[in-house]
């Protein structure tokens, strides 16, 4: 039993339509289960629409509560396609573990991915190690740091000591204040470089008490890193489909 959160597949639009292609990591999961109508591991799937496991994560605009939703992610009311809501939602739906993430990328030197903050509600349940130093944080203490936050702010990646879920846990912090995990499919990749040198990353949204916890911090990563900088070493995110 595992609690790794593996890069299954790649969801891609472009002018035609949709497209998704599982991954290898897909292939190397022990037991693994395709998703709901997208049964085959080696096919390149595409369509015009939306595929419909994907579609069940998007909110109708006939919900009443749509237009409250499409602010929080920060989108325009009426005018947000279903691919906007997964990006910038990722995909939360309850009763499976399924997350969407924008997929990262290493251009002219400099290491780009967009996320959301993860375990936002988990922090305040134990203390957070650092090197030199532990924070016992309070809800109320991580509630007045991100409610201190303004768009393009920036939040320091620093790697957390003695994590039992993640060796290469990064926590983003403001003043010394945890809010929240970089996702654990980006941890390994960037641990040693948040170790060798000063990380920050700028807030692209940040919700209001009373939004979910999965959407509290969205932010971007813009960081230079070495020569030869992957984000994934091992090849685990290629499509197996040609």
């Amino acid at each position: 039993m595992t609690r790794e959160i593996v890069p299954i597949g790649r969801f891609t639009r472009d002018g035609q339509g949709f497209g998704f292609s599982y991954t290898r990591a897909a292939e190397d999961v022990q037991g693994f289960r395709p998703l709901p109508g997208l049964t085959n591991l080696h096919a390149r799937y595409e369509d015009t629409q939306i595929p419909a496991v994907f579609n069940q994560r998007v909110m109708s605009p006939d919900r009443p509560d749509y237009g409250e939703y499409m602010q929080t992610l920060g989108l325009a009311d009426g005018l947000a396609t279903p691919w906007e809501q997964i990006v910038e939602s990722g995909g939360d739906r309850a009763g499976d573990t399924l997350q969407f993430m924008p997929v990262p990328a290493v251009i002219e030197g400099r290491a780009r991915a967009r996320f959301l903050a993860n375990g936002f509600s988990h922090i305040p349940d134990a203390p957070r190690h650092f090197a030199g130093r532990t924070v016992d944080v309070t809800r109320e203490a991580q509630e007045a740091a991100l409610g201190g936050l303004q768009v393009g702010d920036r939040v320091l990646l620093e790697p957390e000591l003695y994590n039992p879920e993640d060796p290469n846990a990064i926590l983003l912090t403001v003043s010394g204040i945890p809010l929240g995990w970089v996702p654990r499919a980006l941890s390994a990749s960037l641990r040693p470089l948040v170790e060798s040198q000063n990380c920050f990353a700028t807030v692209h949204r940040r919700g209001l008490p009373g939004t979910p916890y999965h959407l509290r911090l969205a932010v971007d990563l813009d960081t230079p890193v070495p020569l030869g900088f992957r984000f994934d070493t091992d090849g685990r995110w290629e499509p197996l489909a040609g």
